[in-house]
Order: structure tokens, then sequence, then C-alpha cells
């Protein structure tokens, strides 16, 4: 598992558990399910994770 992985498991569970904080359960859900869906499809189309990371630069 490579970094951007790492950091797109971090973003969702942590967005998931802010979410339900704010008792907004049916977006908590909804990015529950995005987030299944990017996971199980990683071993199918490994080319569609790439593609839908957000590729931010640095401003230094």
């Amino acid at each position: 598992m490579d970094n951007s992985q790492l950091l797109i498991i971090a973003w969702a569970t942590h967005r998931v558990t802010q979410l339900d904080r704010l008792q907004r359960y049916e977006d908590s859900y909804a990015v529950s399910q995005e987030f299944c869906e990017w996971t199980t499809s990683v071993n199918v189309y490994p080319e569609g994770l790439k593609a839908a990371t957000l590729q931010v630069p640095t401003f230094n």
C-alpha cells in the first residue's frame, strides 16, 4: 500500500467520524459507500485510483 492509498483511508475515516459527530448520517453513509467502491475496485481497475486522486501542488 503506498502513501496515496494510506492518505485516502485516513481522510475517509476522519470524514466519516466527523460527519457522524455532526449527526449527518446520510453524508456519512455516502462517504462510506464511496470509500468502499474505491477500495474494492483497486484490484480490478488500479488506474482508477490514480485517476480519482486529486493531485495538489506544493506551494513553497
